[in-house]
């Protein structure tokens, strides 16, 4: 409980700063619209390429056909693609956050002025990113409950070590090597390399978009035609919550980046709770 609690703070903070600009909520909606398109014409290029590769291996008689080279190498290139849509996006909006934060007057167009003289650099990440996430996704494809336990502690690891990336590479333009060390030495510095919990927007915009299932269950029962709109007004409810969720995390970043390199809460935020964002394991 104590954990949903926090979340619900550091939530309502940072929902606090974004109210004060709420045009920050076009970039994630930028960032989305931008990530389904590329997906989109991308798988569809995909199933033209390894579909009849598919159904001969399912005809030879393969129950569990494995990925050939040419599918790795067009996951690889998904996941940079989508990891630079989603990057680039969020730099932009951590970049305006950060600057509001100090008191400053960023625009959309300052921050997106900001992400694109990073492009380079955050180019270099994604692939770096996207690395670590095919070498993840490849032990827990080849392995067995070990190798995905091995895979899952790393992976969790990783997530900690870059949790601050994106405000690293907005603020102090480093290369994929130099960010991901400042990125884990500014965590590690800050709340210790051991740890046995933390917030989660994720859990609290769960929470709250369980009561959208109402409305298709409600428009079933009155009939079809209801129960398909109660269907979108729930997908529409959604999509705005992971909309606020998305800007809500972009502007908490800023705050754990300033907290972490200057000890100092930004406006509108407790230090207690940013302190306590993340709990040290007691020794």
């Amino acid at each position: 409980m104590d954990r949903i609690f926090r979340t619900w703070e550091l939530m309502g903070q940072s929902l606090s700063v974004l109210r004060s600009d709420a045009a920050l909520l076009w970039l994630p909606i930028c960032s989305a619209i931008a990530c389904i398109s590329v997906s989109v014409v991308m798988m569809s290029g995909a199933m033209l390429e390894f579909l009849p590769q598919l159904k001969a291996v399912q005809a030879a008689g393969a129950q569990h056909p494995q990925m050939t080279q040419g599918m790795w190498a067009f996951t690889f290139l998904f996941y940079i693609v989508n990891y630079f849509i989603v990057i680039f996006f969020n730099v932009a909006l951590v970049s305006i956050a950060s600057d509001r934060l100090g008191g400053g007057q960023a625009t959309l167009n300052d921050g997106l002025q900001v992400a694109w003289q990073r492009k380079w650099k955050i180019v270099q990440w994604a692939i770096l990113a996207a690395t670590v996430g095919i070498v993840l996704r490849a032990i827990e494809d080849r392995s067995q409950w070990i190798g995905k336990l091995v895979a899952g502690v790393i992976g969790i690891a990783w997530n900690l070590a870059t949790y601050l990336i994106v405000p690293v590479l907005a603020a102090e333009d480093l290369g994929p090597a130099d960010a991901f060390t400042r990125s884990a030495e500014l965590f590690t510095k800050t709340w210790g390399e051991e740890l046995v919990g933390g917030f989660s927007f994720g859990l609290i915009f769960v929470l709250l978009g369980l009561p959208a299932i109402i409305f298709p269950i409600y428009g079933a029962r009155l009939g079809h035609s209801q129960e398909i709109l109660g269907l979108v007004l729930a997908i529409v409810y959604w999509l705005m919550l992971a909309t606020i969720n998305s800007a809500a995390q972009g502007v908490f970043m800023a705050a754990l980046y300033r907290y972490a390199t200057t000890q100092q809460a930004p406006p509108g935020f407790s230090g207690d709770d940013l302190r306590e964002a993340w709990q040290p394991r007691e020794t």
